[in-house]
């Protein structure tokens, strides 16, 4: 007589690492992290994941935006206080460059001088 084989049945085991959780406590530190303009990367490894990790939650990247965001709008409120309070003209003059845009030359001709012939008979 045959001896019947076992089936041996085996629980399933989970696969590759553990998925990361977003707690509230952890976004609270990517936004303050991202306010002192750290990167993905600086967040990822003090908060303990990688920075594709936080690139794939959409959370993640909503506070990390808005954390820079918060950061570029406190270094500008900063240079403007500057600006005003030591009546500093180099101040103005870069943010005249930088957000009126006011160094680039324009390719169009109806703001290039007139030519010196054309003003004084040579």
């Amino acid at each position: 007589m045959a001896k019947k084989k076992e089936i041996i049945t085996v629980p399933n085991k989970q696969m590759g690492r553990p998925r990361f959780e977003f707690t509230e406590e952890r976004l609270r530190q990517i936004y303050d992290l991202a306010s002192f303009m750290c990167n993905k990367q600086e967040i990822g490894t003090i908060i303990g994941c990688s920075h594709d990790t936080i690139e794939r939650n959409p959370k993640a990247m909503e506070m990390y935006r808005t954390g820079v965001a918060n950061a570029k709008a406190t270094i500008r409120r900063t240079q403007f206080k500057i600006m005003q309070q030591m009546n500093s003209s180099s101040m103005a003059a870069w943010l005249g460059k930088v957000y009126l845009k006011q160094d680039k030359e324009d390719d169009d001709d109806d703001h290039k001088p007139l030519p010196l012939g054309d003003v004084i008979d040579l």
